[in-house]
């Protein structure tokens, strides 16, 4: 009797442990997904006028304008430039002389509050090639920790821009400036 109970235990325990290296057997899966969220940045004005300017005079806008990454959840890059401006007047990437018959130049600073002509010391011109675009680091266009460098979704940044005028023109007839800013992905810079 007691070997038909040992030998009973034994198979027991055999079986058993035959059952738990079936239960111990597992798979994996690997899982996938893409959040696509589309690059995207809004201006809240269609147009800034800086109204009637003499020649010679550098004018700092006087409006707050709101920049927002509007992409619903990426954090972008800004870069910046002036593509287009009316044909009488060009662009150039320094102060006018006195003496430069229609050329302006214009500078752009994400600050909170309004800028200054002290806060544009040291910064960035708009290029003169209207396909290029800038960066629009802390270094060249922003302040203190608030740049078009890593803007997270829904976040704002005030621009604001200042213009030197010609040294003399050739029209009194209203200049057109276009300036684009293109949210790129974070990295970029």
């Amino acid at each position: 009797m007691k070997r038909l109970i040992v030998v009973l235990s034994g198979i027991v325990l055999v079986m058993g442990m035959a059952g738990l290296a079936d239960a111990a057997t597992s798979d994996s899966i690997t899982l996938k997904v893409s959040c696509v969220v589309g690059l995207s940045v809004a201006i809240d004005k269609a147009e800034y006028n800086f109204g009637n300017v003499a020649p010679k005079t550098a004018t700092i806008s006087t409006e707050t304008i709101v920049v927002t990454n509007d992409s619903g959840g990426r954090t972008e890059d800004y870069t910046i430039n002036c593509s287009t401006y009316t044909a009488a007047w060009n662009l150039k990437a320094s102060d006018p002389l006195d003496t430069d018959e229609d050329l302006f130049s214009l500078k752009a600073l994400l600050k909170t509050t309004q800028a200054s002509e002290g806060d544009y010391t040291g910064k960035a011109f708009l290029d003169t090639d209207s396909a290029s675009q800038q960066n629009m680091t802390e270094a060249d266009f922003g302040t203190s920790g608030y740049s078009g460098n890593d803007v997270a979704a829904d976040v704002v940044r005030n621009i604001w821009f200042r213009l030197k005028t010609p040294g003399t023109t050739t029209t009194e007839a209203e200049q057109s400036l276009s300036v684009t800013i293109t949210a790129n992905g974070s990295g970029t810079f």
